[in-house]
């Protein structure tokens, strides 16, 4: 690439950068659009895990994974894990 060009795409790459305080009123929401999946979840402490799994993938942290959702959410890492991994849902059938 010549350097005009790598410039150009840097300025572009600049522009595309979206800031977590745009979306953080969309945190707020969560917990209403989450309902309909709570349910499909057969205990009420693993569906409250849910809301903040989702807050985790909406967050800023570089790395979503459990560990670091759960540092974030302030719940134990095996919980987070557990939820992720094994959490009973429910068919509907």
């Amino acid at each position: 690439m010549t350097p005009a060009w790598a410039q150009r795409g840097e300025e572009l790459l600049s522009d595309c950068i979206v800031s977590p305080d745009v979306c953080m009123h969309m945190v707020d929401r969560l917990s209403d659009f989450v309902v309909p999946y709570q349910h499909a979840l057969e205990t009420r402490p693993v569906s409250a895990m849910c809301i903040y799994y989702l807050q985790g993938l909406l967050s800023h942290l570089p790395h979503k994974n459990a560990e670091e959702i759960a540092t974030l959410v302030d719940v134990e890492r095996l919980v987070m894990q557990d939820f992720i991994g094994t959490a009973p849902w429910t068919t509907g059938r």
